[in-house]
């Protein structure tokens, strides 16, 4: 059964909205299914000096395929909940995501 992605993701203009949970200090980094209405993810970077928020964007970077200079926090910095501006159309992003959801 797929998740509804309209919890944890929204368009603003061109751009998309990503709202995420991060797990910092996890074994390994990856995605953990849902967080309430975000999109949990693990990360193996400890919540220090903005370390988990700089692996969080480059793992993201990484499973999109787009650079990392295409996805900054919007909200969150000091929190485990933020919102990720991805600069691609939210199509792009919910077709890349699809298999994590399902």
């Amino acid at each position: 059964m797929a998740h509804d992605d309209s919890t944890y993701l929204s368009e603003r203009g061109a751009e998309t909205l990503l709202l995420v949970h991060v797990q910092p200090r996890a074994a390994r980094s990856g995605f953990s299914g849902l967080f309430g209405q975000r999109l949990k993810i693990r990360i193996s970077s400890p919540p220090v000096e903005g370390e988990a928020n700089r692996e969080c964007i480059a793992f993201l970077a990484g499973f999109l395929g787009v650079s990392k200079s295409e996805i900054r926090l919007l909200r969150g910095g000091q929190s485990r909940d933020k919102t990720f501006v991805i600069s691609r159309p939210i199509e792009f992003v919910r077709e890349k995501l699809k298999i994590v959801t399902i």
